[in-house]
């Protein structure tokens, strides 16, 4: 035998629910809010009933707001919208807004009821999600564009029977490292979005090799030439060793090319690259300056959170999807290290990486 809560039981559940409850009657005014609502607007009741509810719904979605629940009134349909309503505090947040027609115990039309939740939060990462994706396609996009017309050079000279140009060959293999790379980023995001750990495979290596390696891959690839007749020189410092980790060595490279990626991309005007390896006790540090555009001093300590980009750059002159730094960060911790930023916005950055050394890397 089924028990029914008594009616107070009701009123206290609706009252007290973790969603925003509204009635309206026959005429159309609102004639109740719970005290989730009351508490989100910090309004009393009596500033709420009939229309007065309306002057917390943001100015730019007024109109459509009543426009939606005045049709949906009088065709007794239920309706669901999205508006912005002004908190509390002040700010405007969107809410999910879902009304139903209300009858009354002998089964009449007696007005609607509707409640309410915040999607402002969701609202964000869906909008986020958004740029990430067009920004994502954008950056897949140029260097496949670049690989097809060089692949379309290198068959016409096939073609023509002329020997295939070794320049645009090379030009190919970046772009295609371009890509890789891409992928290898976003991949590395999507684990670690799920809580998954990336992988490592750690050996024991020479980390000033690691760096020359990487530096003299971006010599040879053409970077020195990436902004059309600007130059980068790449000014290596690496002291005496031994400079023994035990690293990922696919995972460190990935690491010092961000980070030089990073660095030729923020200094359209060319320049010197300063890579320098020292050891404080047992700890290496690797240092990358540039002598770009620097970062605002209000941004630098977000610069480690994914998908931010500082303030002074858009995608149209600093394409980029706010991963590198991020990635950058969560390789370094799962090999105990870490990183530090200092910059000085139109003189530079410099980014320092932190690594322990082994036991035999340490000083003899």
């Amino acid at each position: 035998m089924e028990t029914q809560l008594p009616l107070e039981q009701y009123r206290l559940l609706v009252e007290h629910a973790p969603t925003m409850v509204w009635r309206s009657g026959l005429d159309g005014l609102c004639n109740y809010f719970n005290a989730t609502w009351l508490s989100f607007t910090g309004r009393l009741l009596e500033q709420e009933l009939g229309n007065g509810w309306v002057s917390g719904v943001h100015p730019d979605d007024m109109k459509h707001c009543l426009e939606i629940y005045g049709a949906h009134f009088e065709r007794r349909r239920p309706f669901e919208m999205e508006y912005r309503l002004r908190r509390h505090d002040g700010l405007y947040r969107y809410i999910f807004d879902r009304g139903v027609p209300l009858t009354d115990d002998a089964g009449r039309f007696a007005g609607f009821i509707g409640s309410c939740v915040d999607v402002h939060e969701r609202r964000g990462a869906e909008r986020t999600k958004a740029t990430f994706l067009s920004l994502a396609a954008h950056e897949l996009r140029t260097p496949l564009t670049s690989m097809q017309m060089y692949l379309e050079a290198v068959r016409r000279q096939l073609a023509q029977g002329e020997p295939v140009a070794t320049g645009a060959l090379t030009r190919l293999g970046a772009q295609l490292e371009r890509v890789s790379s891409l992928v290898q980023n976003l991949e590395d995001t999507v684990r670690l979005d799920a809580d998954m750990p990336l992988v490592l495979r750690k050996e024991e290596l020479d980390l000033a090799v690691l760096v020359e390696t990487v530096v003299a891959h971006h010599r040879g690839t053409g970077t020195p030439r990436a902004r059309g007749r600007q130059r980068y020189a790449f000014e290596l410092s690496l002291g005496p060793g031994p400079w023994r980790v035990l690293v990922d060595r696919q995972r460190m490279a990935q690491v010092v090319n961000n980070l030089l990626t990073n660095a030729i991309k923020y200094s359209p005007q060319g320049g010197t690259l300063r890579i320098t390896l020292t050891r404080v006790g047992d700890t290496f540090e690797l240092t990358i300056s540039d002598p770009g555009i620097g970062i605002p001093a209000e941004d630098i300590a977000l610069l480690c959170q994914r998908y931010f980009r500082a303030s002074n750059v858009s995608a149209e002159n600093f394409p980029g999807l706010g991963l590198g730094l991020s990635l950058v960060k969560d390789i370094l911790e799962a090999h105990q290290g870490g990183l530090r930023i200092q910059s000085e916005q139109g003189r530079g950055t410099a980014v320092t990486v932190f690594l322990p050394g082994t036991p035999a890397g340490g000083q003899t």
